[in-house]
């Protein structure tokens, strides 16, 4: 079998598009689902113990399913009790709950490895409580789980090629279509492989820099 890209080249354009939309929806997700985890994760540090079993159960429910489970709950489930979403909005939720309870557990472990004495301070300089989480104990919390956010944030961009399978144009889908006309199956998977790992490599890479250019300090 002899290998030939020239037929892939026409579609290099649709690929690009593919890859646009399997950014924006990651991006979307990730944001989302990192602004939910802090909530749950405030949820399950809480003293309330119903807040604590609400969260835990969350968390440890999406942990333990496939993500593909849940974007199928999402996209078909839903719609049996009135709410219908496209392909790119089902998406984005599935991967926004799945990224949610993982990032929970990322921030579980950031704080618990902030020193109690950095609390302490907090209550001594008469901050609130909510100040305090914000100014002393979140900053130095994301420090030392930010190889941990990076490596998760991968994982999820990775992750939005499941939404193929309800139609969603990312990159794969886009991949898929592309074999189905030109039989060039070999050809497509290592051009899209390529894309995946370019956007991969520039997170990491983004994430690198934000470490020893933007935070520098690191509190032990």
């Amino acid at each position: 079998m002899q290998l030939y890209y020239g037929d892939i080249l026409p579609h290099l354009p649709a690929l690009l598009t593919g890859l646009a939309i399997s950014i924006a929806v990651s991006t979307a997700a990730a944001f989302a689902g990192a602004a939910f985890g802090i909530v749950l994760y405030l949820g399950r540090a809480s003293h309330a113990r119903a807040l604590q079993a609400l969260a835990g159960t969350y968390i440890e429910v999406v942990r333990n399913t496939p993500l593909l489970l849940q974007l199928y709950l999402v996209f078909f489930a839903l719609p049996q009790v009135g709410v219908n979403l496209d392909p790119v909005a089902a998406g984005i939720m599935a991967l926004t709950i799945n990224n949610a309870a993982y990032m929970a557990e990322i921030y579980r472990a950031g704080f618990e490895s902030v020193p109690n004495g950095l609390r302490e301070a907090g209550g001594a300089l008469g901050l609130s409580g909510r100040d305090t989480f914000l100014r002393v104990l979140l900053p130095p919390a994301v420090r030392n789980v930010l190889p941990a956010i990076t490596n998760q944030t991968i994982l999820l961009f990775l992750a939005s090629s499941v939404t193929s399978v309800i139609a969603l144009p990312d990159l794969m889908h886009v991949m898929l279509g592309i074999t189905s006309t030109t039989f060039r199956t070999i050809e497509t998977l290592t051009v899209g492989g390529v894309l995946y790992f370019g956007v991969a490599f520039l997170i990491a890479s983004i994430s690198r820099l934000v470490e020893t250019r933007v935070i520098k300090w690191k509190v032990a």
